[in-house]
């Protein structure tokens, strides 16, 4: 009778067991969470004063501590996953800027074309992202960013400067709680602020200033400098003390630098 010969490869080959779910790795992590937290409750001096005050048993006292146990791990895992949550979008968000932002740069030789999108700013507004202020600030999970909103009028024929008959520009942000406006016509004739008809690479500052101050302009850094993207996109630099003046936090104190934001434009519904 002929000998059965195995294949060697069987023998060679390591098995890879399968990895574990999504809901099995958060589990195991919400587990791992628990006991940690347990074991530092139990070495707390607050919560062992506490056990030595109450008169549960202790099977009682240990089953309290294990409920504030997972009571803090469904915090820690719920402010982890929300970042991850808010990470994700605003990746999503500015990697599309991030695209128009390079089509400019291998388009840098062609002659600048019209884009239909950069005629529509008009009529709606450009939600605002920045990750960089979300680093920034510590990751917040409450985060609130803002929108801008670009308006154009014909300036007064007998208020014109210069014979300047080019369109006025007054742009409204909102970023956090805070509300900025600005007017083209304020920096005449010395800065001349417009909207390009071609999406480019070029900046495009304008001075704002806070609505709460009864519009004075404020005493710190108050230029926003717009890019054009094209396509719906632009970008927007905004001085971090002026971003310090509106969230605070770890951003006082800091001059001379500038945080992005990435702007995505939403036009608005047309009433029936």
């Amino acid at each position: 009778m002929a000998a059965h010969k195995s294949d060697p490869s069987n023998h060679d080959a390591k098995y890879n067991p399968p990895r574990p779910s999504a809901l099995a790795r958060v589990m195991r992590e919400f587990e791992d969470l628990v006991n940690i937290f347990e074991e530092a409750l139990l070495h707390s001096d607050h919560h062992s004063a506490l056990l030595l005050c109450l008169s549960d048993d202790e099977a009682r006292r240990r089953e309290k501590l294990r409920q504030e146990a997972r009571r803090l791990a469904i915090d820690e895992l719920s402010t982890k996953y929300t970042r991850k949550s808010i990470r994700t979008s605003l990746c999503a968000a500015e990697s599309m800027g991030k695209l128009a932002e390079e089509r400019l740069y291998s388009a840098a030789d062609v002659v600048d074309a019209p884009d239909a999108s950069l005629d529509r700013i008009r009529n709606g507004y450009f939600r605002l992202y920045s990750s960089q202020l979300f680093d920034l600030l510590g990751q917040p999970t409450d985060l609130r960013f803002g929108t801008l909103r670009f308006h154009t009028s014909h300036p007064d024929p007998y208020s014109a400067r210069d014979g300047d008959t080019s369109l006025r520009t007054a742009v409204e942000l909102a970023l956090n709680s805070s509300f900025y406006i600005a007017d083209s016509a304020e920096t005449l004739p010395y800065h001349h602020f417009y909207l390009p008809g071609s999406p480019s690479l070029q900046n495009h500052g304008l001075l704002s200033r806070k609505w709460d101050d009864a519009g004075a302009f404020p005493d710190y850094d108050s230029w926003l400098l717009f890019t054009f993207l094209g396509s719906g996109y632009l970008k927007i630099e905004i001085p971090i003390e002026m971003c310090a003046d509106i969230y605070g936090g770890p951003l006082r104190g800091r001059q001379d630098e500038e945080v992005l934001f990435w702007g995505v434009f939403v036009e608005d519904e047309l009433l029936p």
